[in-house]
């Protein structure tokens, strides 16, 4: 492939930004589905929590104004007019001097505005002794003490975790607008490349890009189609760009054979519009990112560890934006504990063991798949940079698996 201009990491960001809009579809599905969406409107509380005022605690529904002359030497008794468990109605006002058995959970009965302790009491027939007051309002949850109606709880954007299933239900709601799952094609190429479980004939390689950005993407709530190997063809190539032409992405890595990225770089321009022609980056310095009606195209190295390192700093900030995620990349520094050679005049990334506030090198070459196995995370060093001595700091981007 011949490179005519090489962009800048910064540049190609840039350029990618530029190209595409972030108008992100919407639908409403089922809360029980609803894991790993992410919330495409504010969340607003359709009811108060609690909706009744609630009793924190067993004991007795009373008005605290009955109790204020309570004490050891001056007792005071109360009627217990009813009682009340979690989940029924009450049936009577506390009037003076009358009072109302609550579970915890319980509402607490019109005209009573406190709960006094079962601990705290002594029961005789129908009657209580109190040798203590109490102040208003205690032992209970007054209605929208929780959370009020009306209220947002959750901005959109927000990443539906366990806990907010959980908040969802609590609410009542049945269904929940989410934005539409992200649809990525993803594909390998390259004649040595072969599926998980086909020979291993000599001089072939199993296929490892697409089986990790998948499960990437799969994890992250995209839903992905693996589209398989194409072999170094212009025609098989094209092939899968317009088998995933519906598709909200695509993400393809080139196999290490002679020339293939030719017929990568080909295959996109026939499919669409090439708008990145090599990153001035170490790893990746032959990515491609191409466009097809407004959708990415990525063309990434074949080389696992290059293609992990280009995956993590270059693809996934723009699901992330497309799916609507709120997240940006973790980015620390942190202090090297031996010396690293890299390469004047181009950016680069390399793979990096964390140990608190320091980090190694794991990368063992483009070519190894232990490489980005133990990597959790990628040093960034300058393109005017020739080695950074141990001791020095570099900024340190974060990995989650």
């Amino acid at each position: 492939m011949k490179f005519l201009k090489l962009d800048t990491y910064e540049e190609a960001i840039k350029k990618i930004q530029d190209s595409i809009s972030y108008e992100l579809k919407s639908e409403e599905i089922p809360v029980i589905s609803s894991l790993n969406r992410i919330l495409s409107v504010d969340l607003i509380s359709p009811i108060d929590v609690p909706h009744y005022p609630k009793s924190q605690m067993d004991g007795y529904a009373v008005r605290s104004e009955d109790t204020f002359k309570a004490s050891e030497t001056s007792p005071i008794k109360i009627k217990l007019i009813e009682s009340i468990n979690a989940g029924s109605a009450p049936k009577f006002f506390v009037e003076k001097n009358t009072c109302s058995y609550v579970a915890t959970g319980a509402p607490v009965p019109e005209g009573a505005d406190s709960v006094v302790m079962i601990e705290n009491v002594q029961l005789q027939e129908d009657y209580i002794t109190i040798t203590k007051g109490i102040t208003p309002g205690e032992n209970v949850m007054k209605v929208g003490y929780d959370i009020k109606v009306g209220n947002c709880i959750l901005p959109k954007n927000t990443l539906i975790t366990p806990k907010v299933v959980g908040l969802l239900s609590g609410l009542g709601l049945k269904t929940v607008r989410v934005y539409k799952k992200l649809k990525i094609g993803v594909f390998s190429t390259g004649n040595e490349i072969v599926l998980p479980g086909e020979a291993l004939d000599f001089g072939k390689t199993y296929d490892v890009n697409s089986f990790y950005i998948s499960s990437k993407l799969e994890k992250l709530g995209c839903e992905t189609y693996n589209l398989g190997v194409a072999k170094d063809s212009k025609e098989e190539i094209l092939s899968k760009l317009i088998e995933a032409s519906n598709y909200d992405m695509i993400i393809l890595s080139a196999g290490a054979s002679k020339g293939e990225r030719d017929f990568v770089e080909e295959a996109i321009k026939s499919f669409g519009k090439l708008i990145i022609h090599g990153i001035s980056i170490k790893p990746g310095k032959p990515t491609l990112v191409g466009l097809k009606d407004g959708k990415l195209i990525f063309g990434l190295p074949g080389h696992p560890t290059s293609s992990y390192v280009l995956f993590n700093i270059l693809v996934l900030p723009f699901v992330f934006k497309m799916a609507g995620l709120e997240k940006k990349m973790e980015v620390k520094k942190l202090i090297t504990n031996e010396r690293i050679y890299s390469t004047r005049g181009r950016k680069d990334f390399l793979p990096v063991r964390v140990d608190g506030k320091e980090f190694y090198s794991v990368f063992r070459g483009s070519g190894a798949i232990s490489s980005f196995l133990k990597a959790e995370g990628i040093a960034i060093i300058g393109e005017n940079t020739e080695f950074v001595d141990k001791g020095e700091e570099l900024e340190v981007i974060l990995l989650e698996d």
